[in-house]
């Protein structure tokens, strides 16, 4: 099975920051795990607090539960008894928006996630894509 690298982990939080500081965004987060959700890599700026962390984890988990990007997910945030049901399986690891993509190798084989947070839903999205992409990987939507 393959696996994100730390050098590939390390390249999307660098690139992830790089493109939040473009967009001027101070409080910022970038979070990239392995295909079993453990924690790769992960970068929190001095602006951003502590749930941050949480939050970025939980834009990961959700992503690789469904395989498909925390922004794709928009509607189950729409639907109170949809999102308190699953937030509730998922012990609150449930985030559907934006910021969480699945992070796939040239094969289309998952080898982790990702996700930002500091921004609108769809920048933090944007970021994310980003970033993947200067690691030379892809995402799923």
């Amino acid at each position: 099975m393959a696996a994100i690298t730390l050098a590939q982990a390390r390249i999307i939080v660098d690139a992830a920051f790089e493109g939040a500081a473009r967009r001027g965004l101070a409080t910022f987060i970038a979070a990239v795990a392995d295909a079993g959700g453990a924690p790769k890599a992960m970068l929190r700026s001095d602006q951003a607090g502590p749930a941050s962390v949480e939050i970025a984890a939980a834009k990961i988990h959700t992503a690789l539960g469904f395989r498909r990007s925390t922004l794709s997910m928009a509607t189950y945030r729409e639907n109170a008894a949809v999102n308190t049901t699953l937030s509730a399986i998922l012990t609150g690891r449930f985030m559907p928006m934006g910021g969480g993509v699945v992070v796939v190798d040239g094969q289309g084989e998952v080898v982790g996630a990702a996700a930002c947070s500091g921004a609108a839903a769809e920048i933090d999205h944007e970021i994310v894509v980003e970033a993947v992409r200067a690691a030379g990987l892809s995402v799923l939507d």
